[in-house]
């Protein structure tokens, strides 16, 4: 194994060298990213450059600049588009070989082949800092320790994608291992060091690092598998409760363990992971040891992200930007302890990480047309700390070939579905990639092979979709300088310290903040509403007063203080406030009842379902919704006894009330005891409330920037009532859509 991988770089650094070098780079380059006009951008030789990429995959075949097809659609993207920023992988197998030399050749060619096809052009690399495979295997106490199933042998002939295997229990370095980190390190600082001195390095701004699930920093295996009791882990364990508790003494009393010491400490196995004291939440009094054992892992991994940035910047002679895939919230498959991002804070207050970025949310009801394209992450609490939010935007468009009798309407679906995709990121304040799985043949749509020699050339390589393209990029370039502000007048706010403290294990999921995390918040889309995605631990530092909605999601862990400050400046102002299942249930220390009665303001009260619980609208509601979270009980589980509320659902079989609503002196609270698998429930109740809402008719709106976009799956006569009470009527063919309007006059812009 350890002889093809060197195979694999010695061909790779072949193809480099053998391809004709092209013209370096025009100028020195530099970037940072700074808050201008409202918003996070990115200045290239301190000029705001609208953050939009072009980027080739891993995927071989598709992967090197300099080959015929990737490099085609480079050309296409600066010529017809107008792109100069670009991103290219690279893998630790090109750069670090086994005799502890440094190869620049495919760093250098890769550069060189968006140089050839624009001379200003500006490069990234996602550098996978996940050391090669003959360095795993040669260190095998370094390597993840699977707790469900033994290491198995890696298959890696016949392929050379890196990547291939990351969620199958193979050889993986342990993510705590600090012989990895130092010597990669090491590495890392003299591939800066080096490649900075060449020509090609004049034309790099930014350095993505990557490790983890396809350099995702998720826990290798982690939506299968449960990690990690190797020995390098367990040492960082101990490490981690040495600093965070200092004694024997202070770890017993934390742990309710009279046997327990700081240099015996064990990494929880999966019987502990997987018991539950308290129905779906963990008891802090006596499950401290798994909930400080996940707390570690996820500061673990953050620390190693935040070592690498920090040595990329230290290391390169100019400033440039440093950014990882990190602060993924929605789409996790419900497996967010155990290799989710839980330590967004961490990276978020780091001054090493300029930009945070993700895949676009790939579930619920998320690709196709009449869906909400939509961030993996808190956006606006990336924003908020100033740092860059950039989309991986690796959704196929439904192109046919020119030949089709088809060709004509899917070229307008696909321009429908650019333009939604683009313009999610005008709305957030963000950026994205065009992350192109096209020129390695890799297809999720019809057919897009062409009719000239080059055969599948790309997602969206078309002419008249590129042209397209090119123009709203032109658009939105030119209003960096406009003042950029949110228009969302309803708070979306998140958590994930609570993860911490519920269900872990595959076998016995968090499916109520699985549920209520990903199909509950698609209902504020569904909703016609514009909103903002805020982390919990911001909510202080908002701007509170251009919001007339805020809906609590997973806040099942709430301090004093945060319960407090939610009572004296949230729920205020006559404002509508929604909660959902047991929020605020925990503060770390005790689970309590009358935590989540102080926190909303209504008077809850437990109620056992041994069996499932089924829930049903009233009239009071709207439209009927019957539904159940999961056939087991959930627990805890609260109705309304307040004799004032306004009955909108009860369990089915009983009196009891699931949700309500309730006028308050300061403010109007809204309850539902357990979260649907639909987005219906989210939807009917923000309805209901004092959101604005910009369409009425099921489409798709994003308001931020002095823009309303709408995308419409129908088509036809449609009507967006912007938030100064003006109504706009559109007269649009049948079919899918997408429509920008300037915000304040109704006027389409594009």
């Amino acid at each position: 194994m350890r002889a093809l991988a060197t195979w694999i770089v010695s061909l790779a650094a072949g193809l480099a060298s053998a391809a004709p070098p092209a013209p370096p780079a025009s100028a020195v380059l530099s970037a940072r990213v700074e808050v201008r006009n409202g918003r996070p951008q990115l200045l290239v030789n301190d000029q705001p450059e609208y953050p939009m990429f072009y980027a080739l995959t891993d995927v071989p075949g598709g992967r090197f600049s300099w080959e015929d097809v990737p490099a085609h659609n480079v050309g296409q993207f600066a010529r017809v588009v107008g792109v100069r920023l670009f991103q290219f992988d690279l893998a630790m197998e090109h750069v670090w070989l086994e005799d502890g030399t440094i190869d620049l050749g495919v760093a250098r060619r890769q550069i060189q082949g968006a140089l050839a096809a624009r001379a200003d052009a500006a490069v990234v690399f996602r550098l996978h800092v996940r050391p090669p495979r003959w360095w795993v295997l040669r260190h095998p106490a370094e390597q993840t320790a699977f707790l469900d199933t033994p290491t198995l042998p890696e298959y890696v002939a016949g392929h050379n994608r890196f990547i291939e295997d990351d969620l199958k229990a193979v050889p993986r370095v342990s993510l705590a291992s600090d012989l990895w980190r130092d010597e990669a390190a090491a590495v890392v600082a003299r591939f800066c060091r080096e490649l900075a001195a060449t020509p090609e390095g004049n034309a790099l701004i930014g350095i993505q690092v990557a490790a983890g699930v396809y350099g995702e920093w998720h826990y290798w295996g982690f939506t299968e598998h449960e990690v990690d009791g190797g020995p390098a882990m367990a040492a960082a364990f101990r490490r981690w409760l040495g600093a965070r508790y200092g004694s024997d003494q202070a770890l017993r009393a934390a742990w309710r363990d009279p046997a327990a010491t700081l240099a015996g400490a064990l990494v929880p196995g999966l019987a502990e992971r997987a018991a539950m004291g308290d129905g779906g939440f963990r008891l802090p009094d006596t499950q401290q040891r798994v909930i400080d054992y996940y707390r570690c892992q996820h500061e673990t991994v953050a620390d190693a992200i935040l070592r690498f940035c920090r040595v990329v910047k230290q290391s390169w002679p100019r400033p440039l930007v440093t950014g990882t895939f990190y602060g993924y919230f929605f789409a996790c498959f419900g497996r967010d302890q155990a290799g989710g991002h839980l330590e967004l804070q961490r990276l978020l207050r780091s001054p090493w990480v300029d930009y945070l970025s993700g895949p676009n949310a790939y579930y619920p009801d998320a690709s196709e047309l009449g869906d909400p394209y939509r961030s993996r992450g808190l956006v606006a609490s990336v924003r908020a700390h100033g740092k860059l939010w950039l989309d991986e935007m690796d959704q196929a468009v439904p192109l046919r070939s020119y030949a089709d009798p088809e060709y004509r309407k899917s070229l307008a679906e696909s321009i429908a579905k650019v333009r939604r995709n683009v313009l999610y990121g005008q709305a957030a304040g963000s950026g994205l990639w065009f992350y192109d799985f096209g020129p390695s043949g890799f297809s999720q749509g019809p057919a897009q092979s062409r009719t000239n020699a080059l055969g599948v050339n790309g997602w969206w390589d078309d002419p008249e979709l590129l042209a397209d393209l090119g123009r709203l990029r032109a658009l939105l370039q030119s209003r960096l300088e406009l003042r950029w502000e949110s228009q969302a007048d309803t708070l979306a706010v998140f958590d994930t310290e609570s993860y911490y403290h519920t269900r872990s294990v595959k076998e016995a999921p968090d499916a109520v903040s699985h549920a209520l995390v990903n199909w509950g918040a698609l209902g504020l889309y569904r909703a016609g509403v514009a909103f903002d995605a805020l982390h919990l631990a911001d909510l202080p530092d908002a701007d509170l007063t251009r919001y007339r909605v805020v809906v609590f999601f997973n806040v099942w862990r709430m301090s004093a203080e945060q319960r407090l400050f939610v009572q004296e400046k949230v729920a205020v102002g006559g404002r509508d406030v929604l909660w959902f299942g047991a929020p605020g249930y925990t503060d770390g220390r005790r689970n309590s009842d009358a935590f989540v009665r102080e926190l909303t303001g209504l008077d809850l009260r437990r109620v056992a379902h041994p069996a499932k619980a089924v829930v049903r609208t009233t009239a009071a509601f709207g439209p009927t919704l019957e539904y159940s979270l999961s056939d087991g009980a959930v627990s805890p589980l609260f109705a309304v006894a307040d004799p004032d509320a306004t009955a909108l659902g009860h369990f089915v079989g009983t009196q009891q009330v699931a949700i309500a609503s309730r006028r308050l002196a300061s403010h109007t609270a809204w309850y539902a005891a357990l979260p649907s698998w639909s987005a219906d429930l989210t939807a009917g109740l923000v309805r209901r409330t004092a959101a604005h809402r910009y369409s009425d008719e099921g489409d798709i709106v994003y308001a931020g920037g002095g823009l309303v976009t709408l995308h419409t799956k129908a088509g036809g006569h449609r009507v967006v009532t912007l938030r100064n009470g003006r109504r706009v009527e559109l007269e649009l063919p049948a079919g899918p859509a997408t429509v920008l309007l300037d915000a304040a006059t109704g006027a389409r812009l594009f």
